[in-house]
């Protein structure tokens, strides 16, 4: 029967803190909903053909980015053809930047009581649309998200997941100390700044290999601490935001704080485009990061276009 579907992930931070919080969800939902944990990632498959046999009408992702992303790509690979459900992000992580740049505020119970309400007495949802990133490495692999990073963004996050507790103070902090290492001269800078020389192929047009500080792509503006650097991410449909960082530390440190405010730095530091294919070609392997989890591009290829346009619930 049709109605609501909620993936749990039990092992994201927030609801290993309050596992019994995550077990109330369930009292909350209606007799034809259903509430999923996933331990395994063949637990996500088996309940994303769970869901499709039932033509569930709302997916909810109780977990943080990475939970958000790493279900995504399950569902879309099972649902193929088939029209994906309604998505709702329930705001279960840590780490929860998708929801913020779209506008998704609450706690996990808020937010289910306000869908099952809402679902139950048929009142219209409001939805906002998205395109979502499709990432292929060379050997086929294929992967789903918001945003994608390598170099500083994807260097950063390692540095910020070495600390035993992450939180978005954590972050801030390490954002802070990485500046202040980029005036000097220091190790944490060169760690976190190190170059990828990489040839970029956009839209058909190559751009010759050089060293990019960072690369990051998306479809929402937001990337965390209140930075909003993809201000172009809905420019167009089925495209996305592309950022090239080419500044050195010292320079890219300086426009960081008017980066925050909304500034786009000078096209010296930062290139931007919008793009509905990107091809990434290095001689060696690299770092990348989406949405929050980490990943390596074997073989130094990698394919970035959209996806599916998700339907996603604000309200």
């Amino acid at each position: 029967m049709p109605g609501i579907g909620i993936v749990s992930n039990p092992n994201s931070r927030r609801n290993r803190r309050f596992p019994e919080q995550m077990n109330r969800l369930g009292y909350i939902l209606g007799k034809d909903d259903v509430f999923e944990l996933t331990n395994q990632p063949q637990d996500i498959r088996r309940v994303a053909e769970e869901f499709l046999r039932n033509e569930i009408e709302i997916l909810a992702l109780n977990g943080g980015d990475g939970t958000n992303h790493v279900t995504l790509t399950t569902f879309i690979e099972v649902y193929g053809d088939h029209p994906l459900p309604k998505i709702a992000f329930m705001r279960g992580g840590t780490m929860n930047t998708t929801s913020d740049a779209i506008g998704v505020q609450g706690t996990p119970g808020k937010i289910l009581l306000n869908l099952v309400e809402r679902y139950y007495t048929r009142q219209d949802f409001d939805i906002t649309e998205r395109d979502i990133l499709k990432i292929v490495e060379q050997d086929g692999t294929t992967r789903y998200g918001f945003i994608f990073g390598n170099g500083i963004i994807a260097n950063f996050l390692e540095v910020y997941y070495e600390h035993p507790s992450p939180t978005p103070v954590v972050a801030a902090s390490k954002l802070s100390a990485t500046v202040a290492s980029a005036v000097v001269g220091g190790d944490l800078a060169k760690r976190v700044m190190k170059p990828v020389e990489i040839e970029l192929e956009l839209d058909g047009h190559i751009l010759p290999a050089r060293p990019y500080a960072s690369i990051g792509c998306a479809t929402i503006e937001q990337i965390g601490l209140g930075f909003r650097p993809f201000t172009r991410c809905e420019e167009r449909e089925h495209a996305f935001h592309v950022s090239l960082i080419v500044g050195a530390p010292l320079q890219v440190a300086g426009a960081l704080l008017p980066m925050r405010f909304g500034k786009r730095p000078d096209p010296s530091i930062m290139e931007t485009h919008v793009a509905s294919q990107l091809l990434m070609r290095s001689q060696e392997e690299f770092g990348y990061t989406i949405d929050g989890d980490m990943h390596i591009a074997r073989g130094g290829r990698l394919t970035l276009e959209t996806g599916p346009r998700l339907q996603i619930i604000l309200a």
